[in-house]
């Protein structure tokens, strides 16, 4: 298989039209012709959460073409109440050629353990299963008992994880604004996507920058694309104290001063 990228425009938003003909001539190309679409909301790294008519609009792509849709949604808990998380495969006609792909790593604090999952239709998920089989060993089978039932329960937790973050996130794109930053309002909150400030060429030597003088870091938005409209942007992580917060907030004022 090849991937494809399909580029959103300067909002995160896309035209459906547009998505349908790009896909329809991948569909239909002779070489490596299109299977799938892949969305990932909550997004990594711009954390934008599609709203139910983005979300219609892809449902309705992938139903005219005759397209599968895998769906990473490993961030769905950090997500504000006011731009809920929607799975695609819950929308009409989609669960069965939908496979949705989730992890534990990030919702439970367990990256180490390398542990996710993914479901759909037995139709669709039997061939996954032959595989997976092939090319990776399994994790061990405690690992997977213990965290299975977790999906099995209802608790509070993921209430009380959007809350925690979500009051992170507020903190920090209050205090990079103060700094000149620009952020992009998402729906979720593990991550913070901000325009650098303006007077500094790219985010790639902007990010050398704090670095080198502050040792504080965050992503270029280059390192996510090639498309040279993402060069003033970065990527902040949220899931620190927020003590370390605080600190890398007065670390990035004080490598503004020194420019």
């Amino acid at each position: 298989g090849r991937a494809e990228r399909f580029e959103l425009d300067d909002n995160l938003r896309f035209n459906k039209d547009e998505l349908y003909q790009v896909c329809k001539r991948l569909k239909f190309r002779d070489d490596y012709p299109l299977s799938a679409i892949i969305v990932c909301s909550p997004a990594n790294p711009t954390g934008k959460v599609m709203a139910q008519l983005e979300l219609e609009s892809i449902a309705d792509v992938a139903l005219s073409l005759d397209l599968l849709v895998i769906s990473d949604e490993v961030y769905e808990h950090y997500v504000s109440a006011e731009n809920p998380h929607i799975s695609i495969a819950s929308l009409p006609g989609m669960w069965q050629r939908t496979i949705t792909v989730n992890s534990f790593s990030k919702s439970w604090n367990i990256s180490g353990w390398r542990l996710g999952y993914c479901y759909g239709p037995t139709e669709l998920i039997t061939p996954i299963n032959s595989v997976a089989n092939v090319i990776y060993v399994c994790p061990a089978t405690p690992l997977q008992a213990a965290l299975a039932k977790i999906l099995l329960k209802e608790h509070d937790y993921y209430e009380r994880l959007t809350n925690i973050f979500s009051g992170k996130k507020m903190f920090l794109s209050q205090k990079l604004r103060q700094l000149g930053f620009e952020i992009y309002d998402s729906g979720s909150s593990f991550y913070l996507w901000a325009r650098i400030p303006q007077g500094f060429s790219d985010a790639m030597s902007f990010n050398q920058m704090l670095i080198e003088k502050r040792q504080v870091a965050g992503v270029p938005g280059n390192a996510f694309s090639d498309s040279e409209r993402w060069n003033s942007f970065m990527r902040f992580c949220v899931a620190r104290d927020d003590k370390i917060l605080e600190y890398a907030v007065e670390r990035i004022r004080a490598a503004l001063s020194d420019n």
